[in-house]
């Protein structure tokens, strides 16, 4: 199976997923219970040594639940490239369906739990990856800070795609329709724990 067939059939499962969640009536077409949202983020990252950078765009529509179990389904197509030198060196593809459940831990604060599994091409080489999130948010009217943990790992067994990674940075409400949000991550090689980059991330999120 090829690579660009396996990221189509991700795509198909989202399609799926998200309609499965939606409740349907006899009397009408079948139409998602909850709010969608369309965001886009940008990443700046940097190895630790300083000797490249990677910038990466991400393109994540997604549908927040107003009932079911979960919180919110979003589809994730990011792109990006490596540069050392000033030269690109690489260049990469990624298509990925994340998951997530709030669970309330007072009246600001929040536990939120993330999955994703997706499929990544850049060059000859294609991986299939997945990463867990458990994360703690803490909102202050129209600023919520989170802090949290990504541990990211290859699944079909493919070498050097295995980090760990800690988040932290604010969301900034934008009205009832809007929001952005900041993020700085560090990470490390999962195996031997050698701090591998930092990076420093932007959403700006519109709900519709």
């Amino acid at each position: 199976m090829s690579a660009h067939t396996r990221l189509a059939r991700i795509a198909f499962l989202a399609g799926v997923l998200g309609a499965s969640m939606s409740p349907a009536r006899a009397d009408s077409p079948a139409a998602p219970d909850g709010q969608f949202r369309l965001g886009i983020e940008y990443e700046y990252e940097k190895a630790a040594d300083g000797r490249q950078r990677t910038d990466a765009v991400t393109l994540i529509p997604g549908i927040r639940w107003r009932s079911g179990w979960l919180t919110m389904t979003e589809l994730l197509i990011e792109t990006e490239q490596e540069r050392e030198s000033g030269r690109v060196t690489e260049r990469t593809g990624k298509l990925g369906i994340r998951l997530r459940k709030d669970f309330a831990l007072g009246e600001h604060a929040r536990l939120v739990l993330r999955g994703l599994l997706g499929r990544a091409c850049c060059g000859g080489e294609a991986y299939s990856y997945a990463y867990l999130e458990p994360s703690l948010k803490y909102a202050f009217e129209d600023v919520e800070m989170m802090v949290g943990f990504r541990a990211v790992r290859a699944i079909d067994g493919t070498q050097g795609h295995d980090f760990n990674k800690f988040r932290i940075g604010p969301s900034f409400d934008l009205g009832k329709a809007s929001e952005i949000e900041f993020r700085f991550v560090r990470s490390w090689e999962a195996a031997t724990g050698r701090h591998d980059s930092d990076a420093y991330i932007v959403e700006f999120v519109r709900k519709f």
